[in-house]
Parts: structure tokens; sequence; C-alpha cells
């Protein structure tokens, strides 16, 4: 469990849903960033614990707080998003991104509910979810993953080609041939069989994991990743 204060050796107030779905969100952009499976796996215990303490089974979203504390008579879900975003909006997004990297149903099922939970939301004061928008967004887009595999330090060159595209409902996974890509496998066994070709750092552009032709140039990954 997370909590939210920490000062002069001192931990405590236990934390809110906003906080595990923020920080999860990070871990989710640290991993696209370094491909570090650690950020995934804490990414993803973290998120059980955000659906085991705050999940509304019966109508979808997350409560805001975990309804343990007694002084808290009524439990209730965020829907503005302000200069924080609402944490279902971004529980939604984190969602969406976890279930295009590890395959999970039961995880785009959730931000599924969340969205139906919030339609009425969205229709009357759009305005005010923007980012819960950005999730319908992303639910609505096709999931892709663009996998980035290199047998060692390179692959700058295809990493900047990703970079020039606009892919807001794309993951990135990069991948470092050995004992990393062993571990990341034991999340995502997809990539445990993708290699660097000929040693030369290789892009995979996938959707659902179904990829084209592997692309070991920035001008082939530019083809690849233009809009068809």
């Amino acid at each position: 469990r997370l909590l939210r204060r920490f000062r002069d050796g001192d931990a405590a107030i236990p934390a809110f849903a906003e906080d595990y779905a923020f920080l999860i969100w990070g871990l989710v952009e640290l991993f696209q960033a370094d491909g570090d499976a650690a950020w995934l796996e804490w990414a993803l215990e973290l998120q059980r614990a955000l659906d085991a303490l705050f999940w509304d089974e019966r109508e979808g979203g997350w409560f805001s707080t975990t309804g343990e504390d007694p002084s808290v008579l009524l439990r209730l879900k965020e829907d503005y998003d302000g200069a924080e975003p609402a944490a279902s909006s971004v529980a939604a997004l984190n969602l969406i991104a976890l279930a295009q990297l590890t395959g999970n149903d039961d995880a785009r099922a959730k931000a599924g509910r969340t969205l139906a939970r919030y339609g009425p939301r969205l229709g009357r004061a759009a305005r005010a979810v923007p980012m819960m928008l950005c999730a319908l967004s992303a639910w609505h887009t096709p999931p892709s993953q663009i996998v980035l595999v290199s047998a060692a330090d390179g692959g700058d060159a295809l990493t900047r080609a990703v970079a020039r595209h606009y892919l807001p409902a794309s993951v990135v996974i990069p991948v470092r041939e050995g004992e990393a890509q062993r571990r990341l496998a034991g999340v995502m066994p997809e990539v445990g069989e993708m290699r660097a070709i000929d040693g030369q750092p290789t892009a995979y552009v996938c959707q659902h994991f179904a990829c084209q032709a592997p692309a070991t140039s920035a001008d082939a990954l530019d083809a690849q990743l233009q809009p068809s």
C-alpha cells in the first residue's frame, strides 16, 4: 500500500486513488522510455492494489477513498479533470495502455466500464473531463505496439524515427536482448522471440502483436508509421 506523506522519517496517511493512478501513469511512461521490466511489474502491482481498494464493481470507476476510515461517511468518485485530472480518468488511460502491453482483457474491460459510467458526463460537460475524453479517444483507436529491439547500446535512430510521429494511442516497448529481455518476457511473452536482425537495432510495428516486417532503418520504420 502507498502512503501519501513522508517527512522527517515519518510516513503517514493512506494514499487516495489518485495517488495510485498518477504513480502508475508515471511508471508506464518510464517503462516506455527505457524498457526496464521493473517499472512495468510495479505498475501492474499497483494497479491490482488500486482495483482491490477503490474499484466499484457495481457501477464501474474508482472511488477516491477506500471506505476503511469510519469518519468518511460517503465514498465519492471525482469526475472533474481540473489542474489535476480525476483518478478514474487517469486509471482508464492506464488500463488501456496496460492492456496494450500485456494483452490483459480484464484491464480493457474495466476501462470500458468506466467510460460507459461517465458517458452522460462526457455528453453534458465535455470541457470538464478532457482527460476522460483522451481515454475515450484511445479506446476507439486500434491498439498498436512499437517494439524496439537492440543487442547492445544503439537504436537511437529508430527511437528518433518514432518520436517524429504523433502516436498517442501507441505504446513503445524498448527491448534489450539478454537478461533484460528474458525478464520482460515473463510479463509480455510476445517479446521473448523478437530479435535484433543481424545485430542491428530492429523495430517491430504491431497491432495485437501481429507485426509488420521488421524494420532496421529509420526510413523503413518511417514508412510503416505513416497514416494508412
